[in-house]
């Protein structure tokens, strides 16, 4: 065999065994980078391996305290920094009566920050629930009734419609300085007031905030000076009013005399 045959021979096997020497350096390249994540991914779900230590709570509260949400989480915040459930620990806390909402975030090294909005009682059902600025009742048979809160009392599908009329009514009364203390709705979507001094109004079911206008233009003129001696207003007439005294009906008539130069 001449010395250029030889030569010839040497290269093919040279190029016949670099391939596999490179596949297999890559190979084991791979096989300890897998290596690799697999012990860092079971050290990083082991629960000892930063484990979360603090609870951090943001808010302003009224009804909400930090040792109620710590005892809501006490169960749920377990496992380490990067096992532990977020979105379960969510959950728990918006389960919270006075809860509206929350948002859970790791923080790190060790801790759990969670921000809390809480429920604003806007109203009282008949029922006794309360009811939020959303028409939605968060708070079942209540022992204790927050002062100042009006009562709506009616279907609970109506709570929303109900409020919208409490806000628009309640804007108009501003005028002779009444405040709405009860407010009820039937079925049919008849309304009555009872206002601060006990006054009670009937608007009937059609064009309640114009009946209720002309009560408020009138009122000032006629009836604020014998308001004391008034039980029920009753404003479903097209044109005036029903007057139901407390004691007597002697003041009707004057009163009656006094609405013709309305």
């Amino acid at each position: 065999m001449s010395a250029k045959a030889g030569q010839a021979v040497y290269l093919t096997k040279s190029d016949s065994f670099s391939l596999p020497y490179q596949w297999t350096n890559w190979l084991i390249s791979f096989v300890i980078v897998c290596a690799v994540l697999i012990w860092l991914g079971n050290h990083l779900n082991d629960p000892h391996t930063l484990p979360v230590n603090k609870i951090r709570v943001h808010g302003t509260f009224i009804n909400v305290n930090e040792a109620m949400l710590h005892k809501a989480v006490d169960g749920v915040v377990a496992g380490g920094y990067f096992n532990v459930d977020v979105e379960r620990v969510r959950e728990v806390i918006e389960l919270l009566p006075w809860v509206s909402k929350a948002s859970v975030r790791r923080v790190w090294p060790d801790t759990i920050s969670v921000n809390v909005i809480e429920q604003k009682a806007v109203a009282i059902s008949g029922k006794s629930e309360l009811i939020n600025a959303d028409g939605g009742v968060f708070q079942k048979s209540i022992k204790h009734v927050p002062a100042n809160l009006p009562v709506l009392d009616g279907p609970e599908n109506l709570n929303k419609l109900m409020l919208s009329k409490y806000y628009e009514m309640s804007n108009q009364l501003m005028a002779i300085n009444k405040k709405i203390v009860y407010l009820k709705f039937d079925a049919r979507h008849a309304v009555e007031l009872k206002l601060g001094d006990n006054l009670k109004i009937i608007l009937g079911r059609d064009d309640v905030l114009q009946r209720l206008d002309r009560l408020i233009r009138i009122y000032p003129k006629v009836l604020a000076a014998h308001s004391g001696n008034i039980n029920i207003i009753d404003l479903r007439y097209t044109n005036g009013m029903a007057i139901r005294w407390k004691n007597n009906t002697k003041k009707q008539k004057g009163i009656s005399g006094d609405m013709n130069h309305v």
